[in-house]
């Protein structure tokens, strides 16, 4: 075969089949049931997410359930195919211009089959036509839903719902949206009844039960303060449980009077919360600016100071077994940054922001104050350790010797040192010595004296004896 030919079969033979064929995108075929053409999964999601959040946009719901999609004409499809089984309505237009759904009382009774039994589904959203609750649920709405997909980043496009997530400070989102539930209510002993906007119970993220409050500054900080106080009332109902015993017998007796026969009543609703006091209420606030967040936020936590304050135990501890965990962020850095970025304040805790499980956390309650008093015992006790080793090196010093400088310590034998006016014994054993010798020196100085005197005393007396006495001088005359 030459050079200059085409191999056989290849691109340039006449006779090859060319190219595959790309495969052909699928469609789904609208029916008479479903003119949108949505399937039953993703129907299904759809009022599973309904169940939930009560109201929602197809925007809201593209980024909640099908985020990696391109557009959220799914979304519209499944609703325009459950309003057309009255399972779903449409309650009007929000501000943006995006309809607002929501489902209907046959509709929650659908939805019913798709989660387990004994969950609560709660009521439908008769009142979201109108503005404010619209806008209120489509809020509650978004926050769960930054919740579970964590902060789109700065910088969205309204029309999209991909953002930076990889900027600074964002962080992921955590749980599933079978864990929440919305418009809760929570009885009390006296009205009026608690209503929760939604409840987060994710104890396999480390937080078994956070019940959320969305206010978008349509209510004063009385008001507010006030739904705390019937919060309180809803923490610490007793309830008496049913006596198993017969009625007239000792052991009923016995039941009626003991502590087995009440229970606290939240208990029954909520699992523990892993942290002292009661369950945490985050309170995500909403179209406010920087400077009105802030000094909103310092008055609800001065309103509210006797519910999370707790009881001083002192060194700036407090026992909060009693006392209600208040958190607070806004919506817009709950949406842009995720919860787990630092975005919350605790209420009485002063610093920067903080990741909601830090924020949780409990850091100077009574296992932090049994540490510190630990602590605090542990450096009084090294502190009179120190002083004691001071004291013991003073007394040593005072010990010292006035000439070698040796201390007690410093002698196999205490009894040879000195007590710091005499010598030790060494030293007054060489003073001894060399005073013992000096006076050697002198008798032996002065000996050597008398002796040279005898002699000359003694040459004297030959002399006189030899030449005779010396006679004296007579006087010159004048």
């Amino acid at each position: 075969m030459s050079s200059h030919q085409s191999a056989p079969d290849g691109p340039d033979d006449p006779n090859s089949p060319g190219p595959a064929a790309a495969p052909r995108k699928r469609v789904r075929k609208a029916s008479r049931t479903n003119p949108g053409g949505s399937s039953n999964d993703l129907r299904a999601d759809v009022l599973r997410a309904l169940a939930v959040v009560k109201i929602t946009t197809p925007h809201q719901l593209w980024r909640l359930l099908r985020p990696g999609a391109l557009e959220n004409k799914f979304a519209r499809a499944a609703l325009n195919d459950l309003d057309k089984k009255r399972i779903a309505v449409k309650h009007g237009t929000g501000k943006d211009g995006r309809d607002i759904w929501g489902m209907t009382t046959a509709g929650r009774d659908a939805a019913k089959a798709l989660f387990p039994d004994g969950r609560e589904i709660g009521g439908i959203a008769r009142k979201a036509g109108s503005s404010s609750a619209a806008g209120h649920a489509l809020a509650v709405t978004e926050t769960i839903i930054s919740f579970l997909v964590g902060g789109t980043g700065p910088g969205v496009d309204p029309k999209g719902i991909h953002g930076d997530r990889t900027a600074p400070g964002v962080g992921p989102g955590f749980g599933r949206l079978e864990q929440w539930a919305t418009e809760v209510e929570h009885l009390t002993p006296h009205k009026p009844t608690v209503r929760t906007d939604a409840v987060l119970r994710a104890a396999d993220h480390g937080v078994p039960v956070l019940l959320v409050e969305v206010d978008l500054d349509n209510e004063s900080n009385p008001i507010v303060a006030t739904k705390i106080d019937n919060y309180r009332s809803f923490f610490e109902h007793v309830r008496t449980r049913p006596n198993p015993h017969q009625r007239g017998t000792l052991a009923y007796a016995d039941w009626a009077d003991s502590s087995r026969s009440r229970e606290i009543h939240w208990r029954r609703t909520y699992p523990p919360t892993g942290r002292p006091g009661y369950p945490p209420i985050a309170i995500v606030l909403g179209h406010l600016g920087e400077r009105a967040m802030r000094q909103r936020v310092e008055t609800l936590t001065h309103m509210t100071r006797h519910h999370w304050i707790g009881r001083h135990l002192g060194d700036g501890f407090y026992n909060r077994s009693e006392a209600i965990p208040l958190l607070f962020t806004s919506l817009e850095l709950l949406t842009e940054r995720g919860p787990l970025s630092p975005i919350w304040r605790r209420a009485g805790r002063e610093g920067p922001l903080q990741p909601l499980h830090d924020a949780l956390d409990d850091h100077d309650g009574p296992d932090a104050y049994a540490k510190h008093q630990q602590a605090k015992r542990a450096q009084q006790q090294a502190e009179q350790e120190a002083a004691e080793r001071r004291r013991q090196e003073r007394e040593l010093l005072a010990t010292a010797c006035p000439t070698c400088h040796r201390t007690a310590d410093k002698y196999k034998n205490p009894t040879f040192a000195s007590d710091g006016t005499k010598l030790c014994r060494f030293c007054q054993k060489k003073a001894d010595d060399a005073e013992r010798a000096q006076v050697a020196e002198q008798i032996t100085a002065a000996a050597e004296t008398h002796s040279e005197r005898v002699q000359i005393a003694e040459n004297a007396s030959l002399f006189r004896t030899v030449f005779g006495a010396r006679k004296p001088k007579e006087a010159k005359p004048r």
